[in-house]
């Protein structure tokens, strides 16, 4: 029994950083670039973000569980690549409305974000760390995949749903570190601004030079 919760967690623990490198270049600049951070709504964000990613998770989980697909079938690297280029782009996009909905001009708090109503709200950060969340859940890493492989396509029923559950949690160590941001951010307030900059600018990156350009063009 002890065996059922100590290998997901372990193979969370052991692969924590492939979260991270995904996770990290979208999350930094956006917590950073948040108006009037603190501990409960750094929290409450990136709870968000990462129920996001778990949601979609196991939505890919089980879509390619119902249609027969198997693991190795999966990992076919242009599949996975095209996938990874669509999470650019939505990504991105996400990224760049709360740029221009609700942090626009970029360091100027007492704007309050974009006149144009429907993409302030559309951009707010609870919508942004939910469908960011949702975005990056769409990479393809070989962890993951095991974990679902696993838990999904191994026929364990719920034992293998709360498998995939423990493997997510042994990767949680390696977010801890978002903990110190509003005390960062409080300590040098040009953060913000930098983080709101480096926001639009990943934003665009995203679009153009991570998703567009090599979906079409490769």
């Amino acid at each position: 029994m002890m065996t059922f919760f100590i290998e997901p967690l372990l193979l969370g623990f052991s692969t924590g950083t492939y979260c991270t490198m995904y996770c990290a270049p979208v999350l930094v600049p956006f917590l950073f670039g948040v108006q009037d951070l603190n501990q409960k709504r750094n929290l409450s964000l990136t709870f968000l973000f990462l129920a996001g990613r778990f949601l979609m998770y196991m939505i890919l989980g089980a879509v390619f569980a119902m249609a027969g697909i198997l693991l190795e079938d999966f990992f076919n690297p242009v599949l996975a690549r095209r996938l990874s280029q669509i999470a650019y782009i939505l990504c991105g996009s996400v990224l760049l409305v709360n740029s221009l909905g609700v942090k626009f001009p970029w360091g100027n708090d007492a704007h309050g974000g974009c006149k144009c109503r429907k993409l302030h709200r559309l951009g707010n950060d609870k919508l942004t760390a939910i469908f960011a969340g949702l975005s990056v859940g769409l990479h393809i890493c070989p962890p993951l995949w095991t974990a679902i492989a696993r838990s999904m396509f191994g026929g364990h029923g719920l034992s293998g749903f709360f498998y995939f559950i423990f493997f997510y949690l042994g990767t949680m160590p390696f977010f801890l570190p978002i903990l110190g941001f509003p005390i960062l951010v409080k300590l040098a307030p040009v953060l913000r601004r930098i983080a709101r900059i480096s926001q639009l600018l990943l934003a665009v990156f995203f679009i153009i030079f991570a998703g567009l350009i090599p979906l079409l063009f490769q």
